[in-house]
């Protein structure tokens, strides 16, 4: 004998009937930070590119060293976009909090991470973020050495800075989006 058993989704798991997938939806938190994520990713990426183009547009190589070189582009870079991007992410996660199209996050209190160190104010948190940006240059620039590189041909270093670029915007917009999203002054701010 053969039992029939039906199965009902689950509230917000979407089942299709035609195959075996179960979707479950994204959280609103989760699209905020994609969405933001992305369009500073593209932004920064084009960014490094037109101004690797601008700089370097004729040589065929580019220098590590010296004063118009990878290093010094590579750090002025990361510090100014680290601490733009850190203000421009956290700007725009406290207006998504206040608006509730996101949630805040309650994990504060239950454990203290790495980002919750960054500091809870807006130029401060930013200030950091750029400082982070200059430790990522800096651990990039110690990979050249140890590859012992002092040139790199122009289309490469396009390539490079570009993943770069993107990289870095990922990496302080997800550090600044999730330390807003915990953020006490944003949650006693009344409806």
């Amino acid at each position: 004998m053969t039992e029939s058993v039906t199965l009902r989704p689950l509230t917000g798991v979407h089942v299709h009937s035609d195959t075996t997938k179960i979707l479950m939806p994204v959280s609103l938190n989760y699209k905020f930070l994609m969405s933001i994520g992305a369009a500073l990713a593209l932004v920064t990426g084009v960014l490094g590119a037109s101004l690797v183009s601008l700089l370097w547009g004729e040589a065929e190589l580019v220098p590590l060293w010296g004063q118009q070189s990878i290093a010094s582009h590579l750090v002025s870079f990361s510090v100014i976009v680290g601490f733009v991007l850190g203000w421009i992410a956290t700007k725009a996660t406290r207006k998504a909090l206040l608006s509730k199209k996101v949630l805040p996050l309650h994990w504060h209190l239950k454990s203290q991470t790495v980002i919750d160190q960054l500091p809870a104010r807006t130029w401060h948190r930013s200030l950091m973020l750029g400082l982070s940006g200059a430790l990522l240059a800096s651990l990039t620039l110690i990979l050249f050495e140890a590859k012992r590189l002092s040139h790199l041909p122009y289309d490469k270093f396009v390539l490079l800075f570009s993943v770069y670029a993107v990289t870095l915007s990922v990496a302080i917009t997800v550090m600044a989006v999730y330390r807003a999203m915990g953020d006490k002054t944003v949650q006693q701010v009344k409806p």
